[in-house]
This record gives C-alpha cells, structure tokens and sequence, in this order.
C-alpha cells in the first residue's frame, strides 16, 4: 500500500466548528500545540485558534483533518488533552483588558480546540530585538501593565508559569497584553504542588525546575523582574539553574543610569530563595517607586511605542511630567486595582510547610536517588527533573528513570565535590565534550572513564593560565 504523506497543520482554508471558523495562516508550534490565524466566517472578526498536537507524539496525513497517535499511549494523550481543556475552561472566565480573553472551546479532530480574539501589535521580545534596550520610563510602563494583568489572575488564584517577552504584545495604542496562557495553573499560595515541569530559560525560577515544589505569587513575581531585566538592559538573564556556579550581572552594571531603585526591585524579584522575593504584586512596585511617591496623581494613557530614534532618550510615551512623579501615577492606578482583591493585597505568605519526602529511585546500575520532577505514566522518571544522590545532584532530562539528555551534574561530597559537568548524557554516562566548571578552574573537552580530565582544554580564570590536556597529561600554554 501505498504510503500517505503525513503532515502536521490544518491547511490554509480548512474550516472548523461546523465552518465557524476557516484557517489563513500558521502563527507558531510548540511542544503541546499549533497556533492558526483564522477568521470568523460570519461575522469576518479574525482570532487565534490553537489545536492541542502534541510535537511528535501526533500525525495526520493530507486527506484527513484527524489526527492519529505515534509513541504515546491513548490514556497518556487523553491525560494532557483533558488538562488543555479544563486550563481553557479556567480561563474563560477571566474578564482583564491586559489578559487576552478566552472566547470558544470545541472538540473536533480527535482533539481539542481554544479561541482568542486575535491581538494586533508586536511581541516586546520584537520591539527589544528591532529597537534595541527601551528608555527607563517605557519599561516602567509596561511593567506596571503587566503587574496589574498579573495581580487579576493571581487574585482568581492562577499562576501564569510562563511570563516573558515572547508573551507579551504591545499593541498599537501601547497597551501590554498577555498572550499565552498555555502553561497557567491554578494554585493555592506557597503550598507544595504537583504542576508539570514547563518553563523558560532565563525567565523561569528555581522551583519551576520540579514538578513538584512549593509555588506562589512569587513564581511569577521572579519571571516580571527577568521580563524588566530584560527590557532595560536588552539582554536576556541568564537561566536560575545556572547562578549557583555564574554570578546574575546587575542591570545597573549594564545601564549605569539606572535608577537604584529599579536595580534594587529587580535584583530582589529575581532572588532564587522564593522567601527572599517580594510576596505580592504590590510589594514589587511600592519596592520600585516608593510609598511616599505611590501617593502621588494618575499619570495619562501612553499613546506610542518606541521607535529606532528612542533608544537615547525618553519618548512622550507616559503624559506628564518625567521620572518617578510619572511612574508614581501609573502606580497608583496598579496599586487601586490590586487592592480591589483582597486575595492578593492583603493575603500574606503562610510559613513554609515541611518538606515532602520524596520517593526512591534507581538507575540501571542499582545506584539510588530521590527525585523531583516529570514522570512516565508508571511514575517512572521521564523528562525533565532533578535527582539527588548521596554525593551529587543532577538537574537535567531522564528516561526510563536514568540520566538521559542535556543536565548538569553538581557533585556535593567527596573528592569531586564542587565540580559542575554540562553535558549530554545517554544511560547516566557522559557521552560527548562537555564543560566542567571547578571553582575558578573551566576545562571543556572529554573525560575519562573516571570523570577525570582526558582530552580538551583547561582555564583558571583567576590566574588566566591555559593548559592543553593530552591523554590526562597537562601542559601550560598561556600565562
């Protein structure tokens, strides 16, 4: 027989919905579906519509519009399709000018279906990238939009997970809305909870790295203080996983003229302890501008976006006077909606509950581990997690409960202890070059059966010596 080509998106002019819907374009793919540009058929108002497909685990061919299922079990794929529904369902109900607004769900396919009304305007991760790091007063606009947007979901006690300039559109008329809510989950404030595992380099903190962790206000409050990082500086920061061997570079360090305040706020949202960040929304920005100046006057509506010739000075993006009296106004109108909620102005942290013990594993060399992390449907660890064993840790990808994908090895005990390996691992070994990073000490190349240094090159950053490494042999190159 012969085979039928497989492909993965509707084509242009499908239609959905009982022909509600017809498809223009493809927006984007991700790892749990397909984003479309489609257009009501009757009333002619375009939205974005997204199809749950998980990436490589779903297929369809070009003759049909249903999808078939490839390595993933029936109940595995029917698990996650019922979670994409009932996130929709959750955030149907969400009524905020800077949240974008579930309309419509149906079923069709074999899977499910989300509608959005579709937002005009450019992603801030475009604006950044096309026009550079914005003046100090657009990014404190923007921020106080978006804490605003984010103060509403976490009074519906939603945790957003996912916040970052690829999520956030700036619209013609300069208003931030929030885009994406794929990876949003409902929340009970610092609890221990079991949420799946996705995040984003350089914009996700440390407990998003587990499954299972304690998650709260502060989750997101890290992700807004990346977000301004990012805005201001134009750079992205660098992951939570890695500042415990790489030192998180200060926003000032990078634009000297920026305020100690907004320096102080983000550095604080951005803290790796969740107890050390600010708590609430409206801690974060009285952080940022004051109590004294929260006092002050609304300022007026932006009304552009900044251009090429902006990047040196400050655009008549915020009416009104410049400088933090400006930013005192928009806080203001911030702080006057997020004390509308009582669940997010005046909850205050609970004390820290006690630590779960978590279940015993075992790789395949009979070695044990506890874990935290993505799992199998047998419970098994498979995906993204962190595993700790009597004398190292591991944060990185598992299959079939061993060491499988990139992941950094951090030993805490022994002879090695305080050596860190990036590396590409299959079946808990070292595969490939890799980095070790041994307190000023940076080697890159191979390793030896021993994990010891076989072939590559090796740095101390203190002394800015180089040697070469042959066969475990050192020789000094540079001084």
């Amino acid at each position: 027989m012969e085979n039928t080509p497989q492909i993965k998106q509707l084509a242009v002019g499908t239609t959905l919905c009982n022909g509600k819907y017809v498809i223009e374009r493809v927006i984007g793919e991700g790892g749990f579906g397909i984003t479309y540009f489609a257009r009501h058929t009757l009333l002619n108002h375009a939205f974005v519509i997204k199809e749950f497909f998980v990436s490589g685990r779903c297929v369809r061919d070009t003759h049909h519009h249903t999808i078939s299922l490839q390595d993933i079990s029936p109940e595995m794929f029917a698990k996650y399709r019922q979670r994409f529904v009932d996130e929709a369902k959750t955030l149907i109900n969400l009524d905020h000018p800077g949240v974008v607004k579930v309309v419509d769900i149906f079923e069709e396919n074999n899977t499910s279906y989300i509608v959005m009304p579709f937002v005009e305007g450019e992603t801030l991760q475009h604006v950044v990238d096309t026009r550079g790091k914005l003046p100090y007063d657009v990014a404190v606009n923007y921020m106080a939009q978006l804490s605003e947007a984010i103060a509403y979901i976490h009074g519906k006690h939603i945790l957003h997970r996912d916040i970052k300039p690829d999520n956030l559109m700036i619209t013609p008329e300069n208003k931030v809305v929030l885009i994406d809510f794929g990876s949003a989950r409902e929340f009970v404030n610092d609890e221990v909870q079991r949420h799946t595992a996705i995040l984003t380099q350089g914009y996700a903190p440390p407990e998003q790295y587990a499954s299972t962790s304690r998650k709260g206000n502060y989750t997101d409050i890290y992700a807004i203080g990346a977000v301004f990082y990012f805005a201001i500086t134009g750079q992205k920061p660098i992951d939570s996983a890695s500042r415990s061997i790489e030192q998180l570079v200060e926003p000032i360090k990078i634009v000297p003229n920026l305020p100690i305040e907004a320096n102080r706020t983000i550095m604080k949202a951005m803290q790796l302890k969740p107890e050390d960040r600010h708590q609430t929304i409206q801690e974060f920005m009285i952080d940022l501008v004051g109590k004294e100046a929260a006092s002050g006057k609304v300022a007026g509506t932006p009304t552009k976006k900044p251009t090429a010739k902006s990047k040196s000075k400050t655009l008549p993006i915020i009416l009104g006077a410049v400088g933090l009296a400006v930013v005192a106004g928009i806080v203001v109108l911030v702080l006057a909606l997020v004390g509308k909620d009582k669940n997010v102005a005046e909850v205050k942290p609970e004390p820290l509950v006690e630590e779960v013990v978590q279940p015993q594993f075992m790789l395949s060399s009979g070695e044990e581990y506890t874990y935290n992390g993505e799992t199998d449907s047998f419970g098994k660890p498979n995906g993204l997690g962190t595993a700790v064993f009597d004398d190292r840790e591991y944060n990185g990808y598992f299959k079939n409960g061993n060491m499988d994908g990139y992941g950094e090895l951090t030993f805490t005990s022994g002879p090695k202890e305080g050596r860190v390996y990036k590396a590409a691992f299959v079946n808990n070994r070292i595969v490939d070059t890799c980095t070790v990073v041994s307190g000023k000490n940076v080697f890159v190349g191979l390793l030896n059966g021993n994990m010891d240094y076989d072939n590559g090159t090796l740095v101390n950053e203190e002394t800015n010596e180089t040697y070469i490494i042959t066969n475990g042999n050192f020789e000094l190159k540079t001084r």
